[in-house]
């Protein structure tokens, strides 16, 4: 009955674990990043200025203020190494077509 009940409270023990860690890997990416010129994401404007910028698997959103005031789906590209600075890549219009994440061997393509 020892090797029972040790057993048990072993398998609750690492039950607890993963129940603990699994919501570290469910929140989306997020970073911040500094728009220098008026840029189009979606449908939406974006003034030059701050925004947290949020990933949650193909969708990615721009918060200003607290409000989500752009929207887009997009996918990961890998790249050769990590990037150094999160920065925007956009097309001469002002559309955003990439989002580089410091820290990360991928990018966001926005469509």
């Amino acid at each position: 009955m020892g090797v029972t009940r040790r057993s048990f409270v072993a398998l609750v023990a690492l039950l607890a674990t993963i129940a603990l860690a699994f919501p570290v890997y469910a929140h989306p990416d997020r970073t911040d990043l500094t728009l220098s010129r008026t840029c189009l994401v979606g449908q939406a404007s974006l003034q030059a200025g701050q925004y947290k910028v949020e990933f949650n698997g193909d969708k990615v959103s721009f918060i200003h203020k607290g409000k989500v005031v752009a929207e887009a789906n997009g996918e990961w590209k890998k790249t050769p190494g990590k990037t150094l600075n999160s920065s925007v890549i956009y097309k001469e219009d002002g559309r955003i077509v990439e989002i580089h994440v410091a820290g990360r061997d991928s990018y966001f393509v926005v469509q």
